[in-house]
């Protein structure tokens, strides 16, 4: 290969890597641009670090509707910039709610960050904070709005893709979105203690047995070993997954009957 075609390539490679970090700059400045604009609109009262009320607001639109039903409350992983990883370093550095999330500063969130190495300390922080107050202060369509101008609003698709895979009807907790599992089944779970998605998901599969071999026969048909599963990708809101799941279980047993269903 000749010195000037290689020349070439490398020339072709660090116009693109150039072009690459110029156009994320430019995306990067609009975005700040566009959350200081939006601070400015949420309260002219609020001050960076007051407290945040937890009260749920009044519904005002369909967005804000759906959000209430489909998405898991205090779910950090709504904000642009936070999936499972990083919910689960804020989660151990004692921040598990919007409202604890909106009270902290940029300088918090960045001693926060430098304590898990370099890949996390070059993360910014800044774009989190004014999505979580209006999340916080229910704003739903704002932060709709706000997630848009930086391309496509990820809680827009999480919503979206609770509602194409059919799980918007269940409220938070509801154990009968979980495949195998129905009304009857619900109340024997719920009275050895398991009534929320979180406590399903950890439940050991031999205690979940032992609960339906107690109720009889015809409990002892179900099969529960993926209901812990279920549960946590409910827990989490990763509603594609489990759509995905329950379609094999459905495929896999088409003719099964649910032992509460069998009942004369």
């Amino acid at each position: 290969m000749s010195i000037f075609l290689l020349q070439s390539i490398f020339l072709l490679l660090l116009c693109f890597v150039v072009g690459y970090l110029i156009a994320r700059f430019i995306k990067r400045k609009l975005y700040n641009r566009a959350v200081l604009k939006t601070a400015s609109n949420v309260s002219d009262n609020e001050g960076r670090t007051q407290p945040v009320s937890t009260a749920t607001p009044a519904i005002g639109s369909s967005n804000e509707a759906e959000f209430y039903t489909s998405i898991k409350p205090d779910n950090l992983q709504i904000i642009e910039g936070i999936g499972p990883k990083m919910e689960s370093v804020l989660n151990e550095n004692g921040i598990s709610t919007w409202s604890q999330l909106a009270t902290k500063t940029v300088p918090e969130l960045q001693a926060i960050l430098g304590k898990y190495g370099n890949r996390y300390q070059i993360i910014d922080p800044t774009i989190w904070l004014e999505q979580v107050k209006l999340a916080a202060a229910g704003k739903v369509d704002d932060l709709i709005n706000l997630q848009k101008i930086d391309g496509v609003s990820k809680l827009e698709n999480m919503m979206y893709q609770g509602r194409r895979s059919g799980f918007a009807k269940y409220k938070q907790d509801d154990l009968k979105i979980v495949e195998g599992i129905g009304p009857k089944i619900e109340v024997l779970l719920g009275n050895a203690g398991i009534d929320t998605w979180q406590q399903l998901s950890v439940a050991e599969l031999s205690s979940i047995k032992a609960i339906l071999q107690a109720a009889g026969p015809r409990y002892r048909l179900a099969t529960p070993e993926s209901w812990s599963l279920q549960a946590r990708l409910a827990n989490n809101g990763e509603w594609s997954k489990l759509k995905e799941i329950q379609d094999k279980l459905r495929y896999v047993r088409p003719n099964q009957v649910e032992p509460e269903t069998a009942e004369a």
